[in-house]
């Protein structure tokens, strides 16, 4: 189910992003909503270690993170049938967004000087890497 902006995040949106971003609002709501919430906070200082990154492929609304690593390590992975080229990537920091591309443009982007955990920025590879092995035992 997708989720319902009220008016008033509607007139947030409106008034806070850009008209480029605030379109895309229809089509992303939940996650468009959380941006314009946001906007104008300063990205993570440098040597920032975040405890918990939550990332989606999907508008959030209500629905579990497909990854999630908690302290560095990698606690819970549910991939959408096979993203290889997802239209929306939603990463969150301490429940906060931090990085959101949706359908190739980076909306927002607050990641800063975080020190980014080996398993984030190892994982496309790694989950390559286990597609490939499930897609060579299903052969």
């Amino acid at each position: 189910m997708m989720y319902k902006l009220v008016p008033a995040q509607i007139e947030e949106i409106n008034s806070i992003l850009p008209p480029q971003f605030a379109r895309l609002k229809n089509k992303y709501p939940l996650t468009i909503y959380n941006v314009s919430e946001v906007w104008d906070l300063p990205s993570h200082p440098a040597g920032y270690i975040p405890q918990f990154i939550d990332i989606y492929y999907e508008d959030c609304s209500g629905r579990q993170p497909a990854i999630k690593i908690e302290n560095g390590k990698l606690t819970y992975v549910e991939l959408p049938d096979l993203v290889t080229d997802p239209t929306l990537i939603y990463l969150t920091i301490e429940d906060d967004p931090a990085y959101v591309q949706i359908e190739g443009r980076v909306i927002l982007n607050r990641l800063g000087g975080a020190v980014l955990p080996d398993v984030l920025t190892n994982l496309e590879v790694e989950l390559k890497s286990i597609l490939n092995g499930i897609s060579a035992q299903s052969s």
